[in-house]
């Protein structure tokens, strides 16, 4: 069941360091409920360490939510939130639209999370319906995930995969690529793009 921890002032969104209390809101079948509701001192505004320090009590309250959510929530206590794994938010009213508002935001992000998982997964040439012809669009590829380097998509694949032809289109052809001996490498650039054909030498 859906939880959202809310940061209040005397029962009124404020900035998080001038809160004192925490509702825990819960979804029902049709609406939502205040399943339970914590006291707490406001942290004292002094060190890094003091805050941190203040930050450990008020974390538990949050305790099985999915969000939390304040007036606003900025320096320290959002990123030990955030560390604590909690999805953030700032409102500026707590009702059923903003709460369900908040739930679809986690969804698409959690649906967001696992495309992208399972591209970082198959981040690799995919047969085309031709045996042993195999296709990739790095630049698609690194826009979704700039994190993988043509050599992480690629090398595995030229290693152990006994190809035909290999047709990629990329920003720009990789250097590493281009002195790869075991192929024969013809390349025409159009449409903002380097399309690769990329074919074993013949011995």
């Amino acid at each position: 069941m859906a939880k959202i921890a809310v940061f209040l002032k005397d029962g009124n969104l404020a900035p998080f360091m001038e809160c004192n209390m925490g509702y825990i809101y819960e979804k029902g079948k049709d609406s939502w409920s205040l399943a339970d509701r914590a006291w707490f001192s406001p942290i004292p505004a002094g060190t890094i360490r003091e805050t941190r320090l203040g930050m450990k009590a008020i974390l538990p309250l949050a305790g099985g939510a999915d969000a939390i959510c304040c007036g606003e929530i900025t320096g320290i206590p959002f990123a030990e939130f955030d560390r604590a794994g909690y999805c953030i938010f700032s409102v500026d009213a707590v009702n059923d639209r903003i709460l369900d508002g908040i739930l679809e935001d986690i969804e698409a992000s959690d649906e967001k999370k696992r495309i992208r998982e399972e591209i970082i997964k198959n981040a690799r040439p995919a047969e085309t319906e031709e045996p042993g012809i195999y296709v990739l669009d790095l630049i698609m590829l690194q826009k979704e995930c700039p994190e993988i380097s043509s050599k992480k998509a690629l090398r595995e694949f030229l290693d152990t995969v006994p190809f035909l032809e290999l047709r990629i289109d990329c920003a720009h052809i990789p250097p590493w690529l281009e002195r790869e001996e075991r192929f024969e490498l013809k390349s025409q650039s159009g449409d903002g793009a380097v399309h690769v054909v990329l074919t074993k030498k013949q011995c």
